[in-house]
């Protein structure tokens, strides 16, 4: 080989190394953020106000959309996260978020960092906050929030009765990449964050990948939800505290074994308030939920991983017909004064399915009324159609599978008998395969 092909080698070899760098490296970003082209949005949204999918925008610093205003965003939306000003969205009591993607043109918030150099933490994310119950104050502030106004950040009843079928808006086929930011230790904001949102609000087929936080975190509200997925998230996938009571059919976990918090990542952390007289508790509910936790994919795990379910006290989560596997523990109650339940699950993978503390007691039946299988690569086989892999998972159960056909329908819930997010072929509603469902968020090209 002559010098010139060689250095020409030498050359292709290092471009590669470059465009192969993980979202999880710590290294800083060496080309500067995509700014050119893009329409700012920043400061309060105060009128009204509709996006155009044929433009892309840049959210720069804390957006507040302030009531009564409504932002309207249409499907094929994409919106860039400003990260030196840690852009930030936050619809404000008695506003609205009508941000209507499709399966196939999604709406999708990502970050302004340039393709292959992504990385979580990016932007801050999206906050919803309306005034519906909670268990803390009546005008309590996000977390991760200063508010700066009489308004900004604010949820609950306020001065006024609480408005728990509230509408805030509505959110379907919406992508969320690369959000959360720790302003302070224990006050992040998470990707989507959700305080005192009332049942009148619609937020389904929801994709968040590379949370540097929490996926999903509610505190208080009713709000119900379809179709919500989170993919390698740094904490927790679904926490729920201050007394929210929503229900949540149909989501998939999936969990780098890399990656968890030094506060202890679960794929639920479910809390409420330690005081057992304030009210409501906590008291949401979940059905048909697919956990693929760390340990499918990997026999070393991050030190901070804990249970695929923690329930503190006063929490009354209740998870239905949902598998729940590859954690160091699958169910863990840690509190005592909860109405907590799990039925109709399937632990396994856990290195162990079950374990109680702070004064509480797994109830006698758990054994008999959720199916606990042991800590064995041989089941993982027969549970997903496909050998697991955390960069392309397939998550239909095998052919045949038992779990297809051994769910009890529960009230409230729709009416399915496979146990997990899908049967032996993906249910309607996922619309598995459409481009609103994207792991490899890193590298797209938008």
């Amino acid at each position: 080989m002559n010098t010139l092909k060689m250095m020409q080698r030498f050359a292709t070899i290092a471009l590669l190394a470059v465009a192969l760098v993980s979202c999880d490296d710590e290294d800083p970003i060496v080309e500067p953020p995509v700014t050119s082209g893009l329409e700012v949005i920043e400061g309060d949204i105060t009128a009204s106000r509709s996006l155009d999918a044929s433009k892309k925008y840049l959210l720069k610093g804390k957006v507040f959309v302030q009531a009564p205003a409504v932002l309207t965003i249409p499907a094929g939306t994409i919106i860039f996260g400003d990260k030196a000003s840690k852009g930030a969205l936050i619809i404000n009591r008695g506003a609205q978020i009508m941000a209507e993607g499709t399966a196939s043109s999604p709406i999708i918030f990502t970050s302004n960092a340039p393709v292959g150099y992504r990385n979580r933490g990016d932007w801050a994310g999206i906050v919803i906050c309306g005034n519906a119950d909670n268990n803390g104050n009546a005008n309590s502030t996000i977390e991760g929030i200063s508010a700066t106004g009489t308004e900004n950040g604010l949820y609950g009843p306020g001065a006024g009765t609480a408005i728990n079928n509230q509408n805030s808006g509505t959110m379907k086929f919406v992508r969320i990449e690369f959000a959360g930011q720790e302003l302070s230790p224990d006050n992040e904001l998470n990707s989507l964050t959700m305080g005192s949102v009332g049942s009148g609000t619609t937020i389904e087929n929801i994709v968040v990948t590379y949370a540097n936080d929490d996926a999903y975190e509610w505190f208080g509200g009713y709000n119900n939800h379809k179709y919500l997925i989170s993919y390698s998230a740094w904490d927790d996938d679904f926490d729920t505290d201050r007394g929210y009571s929503g229900k949540v059919q149909y989501g998939l976990v999936i969990r780098d074994a890399n990656i968890a918090d030094k506060s202890g990542s679960r794929a639920f952390e479910a809390s409420s308030n330690s005081n057992a007289s304030a009210t409501p508790h906590s008291a949401a509910e979940f059905a048909n939920i697919t956990v693929v936790g760390p340990r499918v994919f990997a026999s070393s795990i991050n030190a901070n991983y804990q249970a695929a379910a923690e329930v503190n006290s006063n929490s009354a989560l209740k998870i239905y017909n949902s598998i729940m596997a590859g954690f160091p523990i699958g169910y863990r109650l840690n509190g005592a004064g909860a109405t907590a339940a799990a039925t109709g699950n399937l632990f396994f993978r856990n290195a162990a399915n079950t374990a109680v503390s702070g004064g509480s007691t797994l109830p006698a039946d758990f054994a008999t009324t959720n199916l606990v299988l042991g800590d064995s690569a041989s089941f993982v086989s027969q549970v997903w159609a496909d050998a697991p892999s955390f960069s392309n998972f397939n998550p239909l159960l095998a052919g045949g599978s038992p779990l297809a056909a051994s769910a009890t329908p529960v009230a409230g819930f729709d009416a399915v008998t496979h146990v997990g997010a899908f049967g032996t072929a993906a249910p309607a509603g996922w619309f598995w395969g459409s481009a609103w469902i994207e792991f490899n968020t890193v590298n797209k090209v938008y």
